[in-house]
């Protein structure tokens, strides 16, 4: 393991999602839901909302959070803890939350983006089961000799753990104070609340590139309309067809989809099995054109059309021969 980089003096950069979360206007209970994990965010923006909401929020925000971040499983945490990109805070407040989960710092081991005075906390308090892992023989080539001390302070380190120093392993009443210091008490020392920005660089569209199926298929059935409209298009018929699972789309939207000769064959199914989009005569007409409608299914839907439709359509060169025939067959029979 390399030596770690100094502290970094970037601004946490956050997505406007997460600069929401933190508005005065935002209800608290959203506030509450988004510290439990229980809003559709990404993995990042959820990291950084439950961060920034421990800093800000009040007690049953802050506990809510710490208590979600303890529960979260390293597989989940996976992204962030092994990124080399994320800010040296995020990585910090999650170390010191997690110190005593062996997993979590096994995957930020390697990060180069985990600070020096990071590890040394983690060092100074954690378990024996974290320290057991670490000092081996290689734990002084891993790390600077600085972080490596931490261990002399630390009450459950044994005496072969500390003898890899080859330094005193005497403790003061002053070091026995400090091993009770529990990661709640070191948090409720940092301040991370005004150390952040909204990324301003990146689009929905160029958002929805760094996501993967389950996540499109998150933000599809419960996004916003800005959402619907770029993950409807996706290539993607599990992400495109939530779309139309969410609760919130409209029959107007429903309507530019059906009226959309480039929609796909899968949404045009989706709504044609929607019994309270079909009440809608402009949904059913636009589907009898759509050419990705069945002809048996538009053949169907035309005794639900009116007949001056019925009349426009048996002269049109939009539709399908076998639409406009019957179309003219109806009116023929009208006559009759």
């Amino acid at each position: 393991m390399t030596e770690h980089p100094a502290q970094k003096t970037e601004r946490l950069q956050v997505s406007a999602e997460v600069v929401r979360l933190l508005s005065p206007q935002t209800p608290h209970s959203v506030k509450l839901k988004a510290a439990r994990g229980g809003l559709p965010l990404s993995i990042v923006d959820q990291i950084h909302a439950q961060l920034l909401l421990y800093s800000q929020g009040n007690a049953e925000v802050k506990k809510a959070a710490l208590e979600a971040l303890k529960d979260s499983s390293n597989n989940a945490l996976k992204p962030v803890l092994e990124d080399p990109n994320q800010h040296p805070k995020v990585l910090d407040f999650l170390a010191k939350v997690r110190m005593h989960d062996l997993g979590t710092l096994i995957l930020m081991r390697t990060n180069p983006a985990v600070e020096n005075s990071t590890w040394t906390y983690v060092f100074r308090h954690c378990n024996y089961e974290v320290l057991d892992y670490f000092c081996d023989d290689k734990f002084i080539r891993n790390f600077p000799r600085e972080v490596c001390e931490a261990i002399l302070d630390n009450n459950q380190a044994s005496k072969q753990m500390k003898e890899l120093l080859a330094a005193p392993v005497g403790k003061t009443e002053l070091d026995e104070e400090k091993d009770d210091s529990n990661s709640e008490e070191a948090l409720n020392e940092e301040d991370y609340s005004d150390d952040f920005e909204e990324t301003k660089k990146l689009t929905k569209q160029q958002v929805v590139l760094e996501l993967d199926i389950s996540e499109k298929i998150k933000y599809a059935m419960t996004g916003d309309k800005e959402w619907r409209t770029i993950l409807i298009k996706d290539s993607n018929k599990l992400v495109s067809g939530a779309v139309l699972k969410n609760p919130r789309i409209t029959e107007g939207e429903v309507l530019f989809q059906a009226q959309n000769r480039s929609a796909s064959e899968e949404i045009i199914r989706l709504i044609l099995l929607e019994r309270e989009w079909m009440k809608n005569y402009g949904i059913r007409h636009a589907l009898v054109i759509h050419p990705r409608t069945p002809v048996s299914t538009a053949m169907r839907l035309l005794n639900t059309l009116h007949e001056k439709d019925i009349q426009k359509l048996a002269k049109s060169r939009n539709v399908s021969s076998a639409i406009t025939n019957a179309c003219r067959r109806m009116l023929a029979n009208k006559k009759r």
